[in-house]
């Protein structure tokens, strides 16, 4: 079966709306994010980037010079993933993460969104954007989440429909053991 046919199988569970608030608390106690964006010739590239969460949304403030930015320029689609730290990790197959596609956006400096976001990352990183948000190769990228994924170990994944949504599917189907009578 696959994941799509897995999430339509999926039963609704009753706590989705803690689930979605256990992952907004974890994205919270995060400073970077791993994106998996699509160079200009369609090629993946995995890389990091502080980020910021706000509104149901991810922001970056990143420069012209990291190869993620002219791929988010290139293409808007990209998948993002957020880990546990490995040093809080019983179980490696098991890490806690969540991981979502995105659709990136990128915000002028001109509006208003800009400003308000720009004094949120002032906030989350310090005076380093007091000279960040002064350089013209730097952009704004507002990534809005769909399709995502929570794991909290085994057989406990969950499907999520983005932050603002208080839906979380229980995927219960795709574990099967070795059939030896074959």
């Amino acid at each position: 079966m696959t994941d799509q046919n897995a999430q339509q199988a999926a039963p609704k569970t009753n706590e989705g709306a803690d689930l979605v608030a256990e992952v907004r608390d974890f994205i919270a106690t995060r400073k970077l994010l791993n994106l998996a964006s699509l160079t200009e010739d369609g090629q993946p590239h995995a890389s990091t980037a502080p980020f910021l969460a706000a509104d149901g949304n991810f922001y970056l403030y990143i420069s012209e010079l990291s190869e993620h930015c002219a791929n988010l320029m290139a293409h808007n689609k990209a998948s993002v993933i957020f880990n546990a730290d490995e040093a809080d990790t019983k179980q490696a197959f098991a890490r806690l993460r969540v991981t979502f596609n995105v659709v990136a956006n990128t915000i002028g400096r001109g509006e208003d969104l800009w400003q308000q976001r720009i004094g949120q990352l002032r906030e989350k990183f310090g005076p380093v954007m007091d000279h960040l948000k002064d350089l013209e190769d730097f952009h704004l990228f507002e990534l809005q989440p769909s399709a995502g994924r929570y794991v909290k170990g085994f057989g406990q994944a969950y499907a999520l429909e983005g932050l603002e949504k208080q839906v979380a599917l229980h995927l219960t189907d795709g574990h099967r053991e070795k059939n030896d009578a074959a």
